[in-house]
């Protein structure tokens, strides 16, 4: 599929994709390729069908993860082999709703104290104070903490849109004493080389100094990010400018933080409450 993938790539990019966007579709066709053991382009309707219910039912994937498998497998035929029907009779699957995990203020200190090193701690108080994509924080230069302004400049972020976040006093400190010890070059987060730190290992920081302080809870990089929009919801700052913080295209994803918000749910009285009380009641 050499010949093949580099079209395909070529095709992708022409039409402005970025490259995680490219790497994900790639892997998507890898994994029905080696499935089958022949080229995507052999393929018919029923390989498809059933590639996609062993995914569901063998791998047993979560529907969210065979929906982008779809979408990629739709992006592919349609650049690729644009007169083909094979993909024209499925449809997204229906993704039930999951309300995001949100850690307290005094878990996100915990989190904080239980890394093990001023990077470490560093990266974690980035991600929860400026509201970071993952892959946001692996792309932050020097450059773009704006300390005079008190803000840090996001590039080419999801959608390869460009935003500015705050950054807290707190974590400007902690980066003035990261940069007095590690000095780091083009990237503000440095692997082995002086390369981009990897995104693996932001993640196993995350989830290293959770299992010292949030046990039982499931968290994540981007668990930081809800944290974030949520714990300015409840401090008042209104829902579009958290959009504008977080990058959202539509204000629509910004309210899912509605539904997790504590200090907004119990700043609501229920119309039985505001109804007087009916003589004869009996009480419980």
């Amino acid at each position: 599929m050499s010949k093949l993938r580099d079209d395909f790539v070529e095709m992708l990019r022409v039409k402005g994709r970025g490259e995680n966007t490219i790497e994900r579709y790639l892997s998507i066709m890898k994994g029905i390729t080696h499935h089958f053991n022949k080229s995507p382009l052999e393929l018919n309707v029923e390989n498809i069908r059933s590639y996609l219910n062993f995914l569901l039912i063998t791998r047993k994937l979560e529907p969210a993860t065979v929906c982008q498998i779809i979408a990629g497998l739709k992006t592919f035929y349609s650049l690729m082999l644009p007169q083909s029907i094979i993909m024209h009779t499925f449809k997204p699957l229906k993704v039930p709703r999951k309300i995001p995990s949100v850690l307290s203020k005094e878990e996100i200190e915990a989190l904080i104290n239980a890394t093990t090193s001023i990077r470490s701690k560093t990266i974690v108080m980035l991600l929860y104070s400026a509201g970071l994509r993952l892959q946001e924080c692996v792309n932050l230069k020097p450059i773009h903490i704006e300390s005079d302004q008190m803000r840090i400049r996001v590039e080419q972020g999801k959608g390869k849109v460009d935003r500015y976040t705050i950054l807290s006093q707190r974590t400007l400190d902690a980066l003035r004493i990261y940069y007095r010890y590690n000095k780091p070059g083009e990237w503000l987060f440095c692997g082995r080389q002086g390369k981009q730190i990897s995104k693996r290992t932001i993640e196993k920081i995350v989830t290293e100094a959770a299992l010292k302080t949030c046990k039982g809870k499931r968290v994540h990089p981007h668990t930081l990010r809800h944290c974030f929009a949520t714990h300015l919801l409840e401090a008042g700052i209104t829902l579009p400018v958290i959009q504008k913080l977080l990058g959202h295209a539509s204000i629509t994803t910004t309210m899912t933080y509605l539904h997790v918000s504590h200090t907004v749910l119990s700043n609501v009285t229920s119309p039985l409450d505001r109804i007087p009380s009916c003589k004869g009641v009996a009480h419980v």
